[in-house]
């Protein structure tokens, strides 16, 4: 294995994997074994003898332009219903939000720099390389529970 997962745990993910499989439930990681094994279906009443835990490197923080949510599309339908809104009486064929292209792009990326610079998503990585997938006894694995 690249690393050691054991002594450095804050430099990988994990996550249980259905058995034969090296994709996490749901593709959801985890910053220690423990929380993998505790977020996984598993019913107490019937443990499985085996686990199969996936370990991954961690990658970069997340930035939250990375979700795509603000594109110009998004933005443009976003200003199209604001102007939707707007009192008739007083705002009568005004179109006071049709954007050139060029300008869209411009407001889509300061709204994103805002978002990067001011949502804290420390904890929240990527995940990285995967690493390997190991295998743990009922035994091994009851100690996390």
């Amino acid at each position: 294995m690249i690393g050691n997962y054991k002594n450095e745990p804050d430099k990988y993910l994990y996550g249980v994997c259905p058995y034969g499989d090296k994709n996490p439930y749901g593709n959801i990681c985890h910053d220690t074994i423990k929380q993998a094994i505790d977020a996984a279906p598993l019913s107490k009443e019937n443990l499985p003898t085996k686990l199969q835990i996936a370990i991954f490197k961690k990658g970069d923080l997340f930035k939250p332009s990375e979700c795509n949510a603000f594109t110009e599309d998004a933005i443009k339908d976003l200003l199209d219903k604001s102007n939707e809104m707007l009192c008739p009486e007083y705002f009568y064929d005004a179109e006071l939000f049709k954007l050139t292209p060029a300008k869209l792009k411009k407001l889509k990326n300061i709204i994103n720099d805002y978002l990067d610079k001011w949502i804290d998503t420390t904890g929240c990585q990527k995940v990285g390389e995967l690493l390997e997938v190991i295998t743990l006894t009922k035994k091994d694995y009851i100690k996390y529970l």
